[in-house]
């Protein structure tokens, strides 16, 4: 009986490592969609972006989606936006219309990290949300239904009836 139960274990753990095996790699986001009412799948917010999703093998994760037009969008250089006062003198320089712009376009920057594991018996992966640019969905955990289709991967969000599809990297 022992030998039974510790077979089944093995078992659920190859099937287990197989499928993340399967998701390891870094993929370049294609489209995201929404599913209307009518069961047909609409693009969505950031469909023209870009973004990348990675997950490690050994279960870290992170994730980025941007808008199309994010990268040009001009503020301060790497080296003046890690120093406050720098950051505060452009702040307080900027007109009410340029800060509305500016709050705009970075809160469109979607970006998390987390650690992350997948189903042994199902095509599913949990993100453990550890950071997030979204305040309140930091340590937040997420379940993501996925699929593949050749080097495509399909995130699935049930909840939001939403498809992220990502292209495997080389």
């Amino acid at each position: 009986m022992l030998i039974i139960a510790g077979l089944s274990f093995t078992c659920a753990n190859r099937s287990q490592r197989d499928r993340n095996r399967l998701l390891t790699g870094m993929y370049k986001l294609y489209n995201i969609q929404v599913q209307d009412s009518a069961g047909n799948w609409q693009d969505e917010w950031a469909s023209d972006g870009t973004g990348y999703i990675i997950y490690d093998g050994i279960g870290h994760m992170a994730v980025q989606i941007i808008p199309k037009g994010y990268e040009q969008f001009k503020t301060l250089s790497e080296d003046e936006s890690i120093n406050p006062g720098k950051v505060r003198a452009k702040i307080d320089s900027m007109p009410v219309e340029q800060l509305k712009t500016t709050l705009e376009e970075f809160i469109s920057n979607y970006v998390y990290a987390g650690n992350y594991s997948v189903s042994d018996s199902a095509d599913l992966v949990t993100h453990r949300r550890l950071t997030h640019t979204i305040p309140s969905a930091w340590n937040s955990t997420v379940q993501r239904r996925f699929i593949f289709k050749g080097d495509t991967l399909e995130l699935y969000n049930d909840v939001d009836r939403r498809r992220l599809k990502w292209i495997k990297q080389d």
